[in-house]
């Protein structure tokens, strides 16, 4: 009853406030002069009446003179931020215009367009490439490695080859890209030179397996399991220790791991010239087993790429360093032979002098990599005697 009687006190307020709200619209109305025979407002014209309107007025944009400068105003409590204080949020990067080129006095190769050539062609976005390339050879020079084992007392140049030898047997146990491999050590690297502690030889290890696992998080789709690594490791570490220096790579390189790597150019360089697969192969290894000598990680990653790749066009005898590659790499043949003739060494002295790092040679003995590793060098222009070193103009300042 309680319920009913509520709901009819509900209904009669709701009728005593409609009649109220009726005579004061009579009232209005009447003292208005409408009366009651005054009928509602006519409705909102619908947007078919109005474009139909619109569609007969011509508009003359010619007489028009907008004073945009003029018509701009800031919110009164809204300050333009001043110049210094743009700094604080942000650091001001140059521009791809900013970023120039190797400058030669003509296009050496003015017929060729390469990147024309593969507008058609979605995955090779052919429209930014070049800008593309044009950056990553500005960013090298912030990832410029030092001599970092003059204050690294505990660990040599071969401890290091020896990990790296290790790392491209880890890559090729996950069947990781090579990206990923180059990052790697890229990484470690890095945080040698930027690290202030003095790194133990038992740590060494565990830097190269965890700088995998974090560029694996950058390159690949899926990362290799922790558990995996370690096992990789012979079960010296734990998972927290990894997880933990995870931590410690990432923070000490800034967290920065879009690293122009050499693999990416020689990629770009081969394509350029439509070079075939098993000459790109050995350019490959040619690469790849530069990363395992310390000697050469102060070279720019793009001249490393076209050195190996010149080397690899004269073993296989298919062509030299001509127009095409002088436009897309920016290096001219003498900047380039110099540096291809410290690899030739390099190959030829490994396999000498460090043949018990036999991971590289193996893997490109295969016959899925067209038993690259066994194409002859060239004649060595140095005693066997000589270190490997880059010439003298790309060493260690």
């Amino acid at each position: 009853m309680m319920l009913r009687n509520r709901s009819l006190n509900v209904t009669n307020e709701n009728e005593s406030v409609a009649n109220h709200s009726n005579i004061k619209g009579a009232e209005k109305r009447a003292s208005k002069g409408l009366g009651d025979t005054a009928g509602p407002e006519p409705k909102r014209v619908a947007l078919t009446d109005i474009s139909s309107s619109l569609s007969s007025v011509l508009i003359d944009s010619s007489k028009k003179n907008y004073d945009q400068k003029s018509r701009i105003r800031l919110p009164n409590k809204a300050a333009p931020i001043k110049e210094e204080e743009e700094n604080i949020f942000y650091e001001k990067k140059p521009f791809l215009e900013d970023l120039k080129p190797v400058k030669t006095e003509e296009d050496p190769c003015p017929d060729y367009d390469f990147d024309k050539e593969c507008m058609k062609d979605i995955t090779s976005v052919a429209e930014y490439a070049r800008d593309i390339f044009l950056y990553y050879k500005h960013r090298q020079n912030q990832f410029v490695i030092g001599d970092y084992l003059q204050r690294q007392r505990h660990i040599s140049a071969e401890m290091r080859a020896l990990v790296v030898n290790w790392l491209i047997g880890v890559q090729e146990q996950f069947e990781l890209n090579h990206e990923t491999l180059y990052l790697a050590v890229k990484i470690m690297d890095l945080y040698l030179l930027k690290t202030k502690s003095d790194v133990k030889r038992v740590d060494l290890q565990l830097i190269g397996g965890t700088a995998v696992f974090l560029a694996s998080k950058f390159d690949e789709r899926v990362a290799p399991l922790i558990d995996d690594l370690l096992y990789m490791c012979d079960d010296n570490y734990t998972s927290d220790q990894m997880l933990k220096m995870e931590l410690i790579l990432y923070n000490t390189v800034g967290f920065d791991l879009g690293v122009p790597l050499s693999y990416r150019f020689l990629r770009r360089f081969s394509r350029v010239i439509k070079l075939d697969m098993p000459t790109l192969t050995l350019a490959r290894y040619i690469l790849e087993t530069s990363l395992m000598f310390y000697d050469f990680i102060c070279v720019k990653d793009d001249l490393m790429a076209a050195a190996s790749l010149l080397l690899a066009l004269r073993m296989k005898k298919v062509g030299d360093w001509d127009a095409r590659l002088v436009k897309y790499s920016g290096y001219r043949l003498e900047e380039v032979e110099p540096l291809m003739w410290a690899l030739n060494h390099m190959i030829i002295k490994r396999t000498s002098d460090y043949n018990q790092l036999e991971t590289i040679y193996n893997k490109y003995s295969h016959e899925i990599f067209f038993e690259v590793a066994k194409i002859p060098s060239l004649p060595n222009q140095f005693p066997l005697s000589d270190p490997m070193k880059p010439p003298p103009s790309l060493r260690f300042h």
